[in-house]
């Protein structure tokens, strides 16, 4: 049995309380939080409540130690908690930049101990298909990647708000869109990045940002995030060579795909559209021309990555989020920020 210590029993401690209960093989036992009312809430749970970050890390019987605080906090907590001879699983984004993520990954290494941080958007249902889709290549070569996350109350919540704790969109959401692009194509390199971040109703941090990814494969990805519209818009719009895939919400049965049909290769065939006036090009194909198909099934996994963090402590696996990944998100944010700041594409090639 895996034993863990949570540091940080706020939101997301209590979720990966929860997760650790559905998932065999883990058992958190101890929690520490600077807040010391959190202290009689982990009693409640039957866990111990540690006085100090040192006391927690002191316990022998604790292998895995899960870091749950604010973004600011992630780099220091996740070295002590690595020279203290324990496995880390951290909370994205794993640190503030890439700088100090590269830190961390040299003191893992140093420590012989793992560290992985907590992408497990990667398992989304929705993620999945458009995984799926690109695999079997149902609409093509995908050519443009359109991934969209909004919300209405127009507000970052608690220390989300405050840009001292490492608040804003970029680093709640963002980090998790911008690794599932990275994953797409994990052989390609990105050439080049574009970023935008604004503050409309939280003046403090960005609570709204879009970000450009040209990939070296020719595809753009388009990353937004914002927490003001009062319109739906579609979670993913996935533009292929011979197909477009929409996606509505975060699972897979909401959307819908089609495709030319492979006889056509020539798209003369429009139908006449009043509005669009002598317009040729925008005009709408004859529905023969056109391809409806269905959604492939996606079977959800919820417990995946628990399970590899479960297998990675005992040795039987490797974390599926590697150092590599990690830092090089970061490097995608820093990016992200610099273009920002400068108004310009920023060049990688990472």
């Amino acid at each position: 049995m895996v034993k863990a210590g949570i540091v940080g029993f706020g939101y997301m401690g209590r979720f990966h309380l929860r997760k650790s209960r559905l998932c065999e093989g883990i058992e958190v036992v101890a929690v520490y939080d600077v807040d010391k009312s959190k202290a009689g809430e982990a009693q409640q749970e039957g866990l111990i409540a540690a006085r100090s970050l040192d006391e927690l890390l002191g316990m022998e019987e604790i292998s895995l130690i899960l870091v749950c605080t604010p973004n600011d906090s992630h780099r220091d907590i996740t070295i002590a908690a690595l020279r203290a001879g324990k496995n880390v699983m951290c909370e994205k984004p794993a640190t503030m930049n890439a700088r100090e993520a590269e830190e961390v990954v040299a003191e893992a290494e140093k420590a012989g101990r793992f560290y992985t941080i907590h992408q497990n958007r990667r398992w989304d249902t929705d993620y999945l298909l458009v995984k799926k889709v690109l695999a079997e290549k149902t609409i093509g070569n995908y050519t443009t990647i359109n991934s969209w996350v909004y919300g209405q109350r127009g507000v970052c919540f608690g220390w989300r708000a405050d840009p001292e704790k490492g608040g804003g969109m970029l680093y709640d959401w963002g980090v998790h869109l911008i690794d599932q692009m990275l994953n797409l194509y994990p052989e390609c390199k990105v050439d080049r990045v574009f970023g935008r971040l604004e503050s409309i109703l939280t003046p403090a941090v960005d609570d709204f940002f879009e970000a450009k990814l040209f990939f070296d494969n020719g595809v753009c990805a388009n990353i937004s995030v914002g927490t003001f519209s009062l319109q739906e818009t579609p979670r993913w719009m996935v533009f292929g060579d011979r197909g477009t895939l929409k996606l509505d919400d975060f699972d897979w049965l909401s959307g819908t795909m089609a495709r030319i049909r492979e006889k056509v290769y020539g798209f003369d065939s429009v139908y006449f559209k009043s509005n669009l006036g002598p317009s040729r090009t925008m005009a709408p194909l004859a529905p023969e021309m056109i391809e409806k198909l269905e959604l492939p099934v996606i079977e959800e996994e919820p417990l995946t990555f628990y399970r590899n963090l479960v297998a990675s402590v005992q040795g039987d696996e490797t974390p599926f989020v590697t150092h590599g990944e990690i830092v090089r998100d970061m490097k995608i944010i820093d990016a992200i920020k610099l273009s920002d700041q400068t108004r310009q594409v920023v060049t990688l090639g990472i």
